[in-house]
């Protein structure tokens, strides 16, 4: 299987940011997933959310993985809820095992995500 190049996708919703995310998640993948980060500087300020939908990465890799936990602590340090969905069941048995639920709500689909922000923002 050819790698597939990685691609984010970024906009921000009323109080959050939403990241879609797309190809194979690895360590190359870090410098483009946190650059988006380094200067926003509005996390815990007007962001207070962030959503990953991971519906279109078929692969993650453990560098993948140690991006996302730093992607995920990065927002908890700053007091922001991570969201997670469209994660196939083996990649949320590893996050559960890297102890990556720690820092990030896993939930089925979009809409789920969506209330539950919903609910927390009010």
């Amino acid at each position: 299987m050819a790698d597939q190049p990685f691609s984010i996708a970024l906009h921000k919703f009323t109080g959050g940011l939403a990241l879609k995310l797309e190809g194979d998640l690895s360590k190359s993948a870090e410098s483009k997933l946190l650059s988006g980060f380094e200067g926003e500087m509005e996390l815990g300020k007007s962001i207070r959310f962030l959503t990953l939908d991971l519906t279109k990465v078929d692969y993650i890799n453990s560098g993948g993985m140690a991006v996302l936990i730093r992607l995920a602590r990065m927002g908890s340090k700053a007091g922001v809820h991570t969201f997670a969905w469209g994660i196939t069941p083996h990649y949320e048995k590893l996050f559960r095992m890297v102890g990556l639920t720690e820092y990030l709500m896993i939930y089925p689909n979009e809409f789920a995500v969506m209330q539950r922000i919903e609910a927390l923002g009010q």
